[in-house]
């Protein structure tokens, strides 16, 4: 007889959504990791696998014969100059690896598996410089997808700036030069409503190596640059290769349709005039800069 899970109490929980929809959350007690009665479940829960997979000896050949005939992943590459960017997994590994070839050769930029032992470590996203010198990427762990945004010389391997915290779901948009990018930040949780820390972004613009995010300069999303926008808000970013003009993107959660504002990006200081090129639309908006300074919407 198979021995019974570890019990899992229920709480009489409700919540009232908008449009009276009533949603019950019995389980929500486990949300926490580190309450004792969490710790305590899921170690039960660990040791009812472990003496199960012990029981069955033929799952290692079988894992074995999986891993011989997993090929790998490899992105296509970002090509800049005479550098190549890409992420790789090899067959056994856990998480992409970024690389870059270039006339030093092959070498891994940012390995998330030599990061933590217990392979919790993620890339969550990455942009070279437009010059190719720098890159900036974002990792998480534990699968909490609260991204860090670090930048790393490419020449050196070494670490020019990091960590910068409430980066979630964060675009990353360099001006040319390197020495600054654009990005997406949450307001710390001190000027937020409480349970609203994880919500309302804001486009920074950040000078790499200033080593103070406090003094990132607000582009968009409140007093005076751009609407005010809804806090459950996402923002996306891109910017003109000459870095003149940026376009911002904002969407509430994953509704189809997304607002598309544009200015001309003024000097430090400055307040950008934000113009709508799309607002009130029932359509999304995909915008991107050619070349030659034109913008094209999909």
């Amino acid at each position: 007889m198979a021995e019974p899970y570890p019990p899992a109490h229920r709480l009489d929980i409700e919540e009232t959504l908008a449009g009276g929809r009533v949603v019950r959350d019995p389980y929500r007690w486990l949300e926490d990791p580190d309450a004792v009665e969490t710790v305590v479940w899921s170690t039960e829960q660990d040791e009812r696998w472990a003496a199960w997979a012990a029981a069955h000896p033929e799952r290692a050949p079988l894992a074995d014969r999986i891993l011989a005939l997993t090929p790998g992943f490899r992105s296509a590459p970002v090509v800049i100059g005479e550098r190549r960017f890409w992420t790789e997994r090899a067959p056994g590994q856990d998480h992409a690896v970024l690389l870059v070839e270039d006339g030093a050769g092959r070498r891994a930029l940012v390995d998330p598996n030599a990061l933590d032992p217990d392979g919790t470590v993620v890339l969550d996203g990455w942009a070279p410089s437009l010059e190719g010198d720098r890159v900036a990427y974002l990792l998480s762990s534990g699968g909490d997808e609260e991204s860090t945004l670090w930048v790393i010389d490419v020449a050196t391997g070494f670490t020019l700036e990091g960590p910068i915290d409430r980066v979630r779901y964060s675009p990353l948009a360099w001006l040319p030069g390197g020495e600054e990018l654009l990005y997406v930040r949450r307001l710390p949780p001190w000027e937020v409503p409480a349970g609203e820390e994880a919500f309302h972004r804001r486009v920074y613009r950040h000078r790499v190596r200033s080593h103070a995010q406090t003094d990132d300069e607000l582009l968009f999303g409140q007093d005076g640059r751009g609407p005010d926008v809804e806090p459950t808000a996402y923002l996306g970013v891109e910017v003109s290769h000459d870095g003149r003009y940026v376009a911002v993107t904002v969407s509430l959660g994953t509704a189809p349709r997304n607002d598309l504002w544009v200015a001309e990006l003024p000097a430090a200081g400055e307040v950008p005039a934000w113009r709508p090129a799309l607002v009130g639309a029932d359509a999304q908006a995909q915008p991107a800069f050619d070349r030659r300074g034109n913008l094209w919407v999909l």
